[in-house]
């Protein structure tokens, strides 16, 4: 065989792998896709018989079992909080501003061993169907009279039907060898909710 027919021969053999590892990957992005796709299946409606006021009263808006881990979202009252502000950052009392009417609140836990998950980095994201408008916030950990949960106040984009998505990325603490394919991915969960007058009217049916 010729130096010629060497480096031809080698070249097809580059590109039949090329194309293999191209098929492959194709094949693993469609898989994620509709992993993806099945995380995010639309959640059962549940109409309040009595509207309810989360500025009085924490309300559940939905409780979605995925990628082992049970999210619980609620929605209550803006509140304020010891923060590190500023640059450099120092702490102090955060007090709610005007446009923060609601306190938005993901309790994550493990539903194995009803421990709630820490160190993961979680965003909300909620979309007015009336408006078209989307409002999009980093929900950073928060110890409270209910433990260790991830929170953030907003006020949110006012009266409508909301279609929210909550997405966890994983978790950066260390795990045990048996426990390495657990939290390996990120996910997500969605929940439906409605304001009227500022209150309730309809959330996610709770999952057990």
């Amino acid at each position: 065989m010729t130096q010629f027919h060497r480096t031809a021969l080698t070249l097809a053999l580059a590109a039949a792998c090329a194309g293999s590892g191209a098929q492959t990957s194709a094949a693993a992005t469609l898989s994620s896709s509709k992993n993806a796709t099945a995380q995010l299946a639309e959640p059962k409606v549940e109409k309040l018989a009595i509207a309810a006021d989360p500025i009085k009263k924490a309300v559940l808006i939905g409780r979605v079992t995925t990628g082992d881990m049970i999210f619980q979202l609620e929605l209550e009252g803006s509140e304020p909080m010891w923060m590190q502000m500023g640059n450099p950052p120092a702490w102090g009392a955060h007090k709610p501003g005007a446009d923060e009417r609601y306190h938005v609140e993901l309790k994550l836990t493990d539903p194995k061993s009803k421990t709630r998950i820490p160190y993961a980095n979680i965003n909300f994201a909620a979309t007015n169907k009336e408006t078209g408008k989307t409002v999009t916030l980093p929900l950073p950990p928060m110890w409270g009279s209910s433990g260790l949960h991830y929170s953030a106040n907003s006020a949110l984009l006012g009266d409508g039907t909301y279609t929210a998505t909550v997405t966890v990325d994983v978790p950066t603490f260390q795990r045990e060898l048996k426990d390495k394919d657990l939290w390996s991915k990120a996910v997500s969960a969605r929940f439906h909710f409605r304001l009227a007058d500022g209150k309730l009217t309809e959330v996610s049916q709770a999952s057990r």
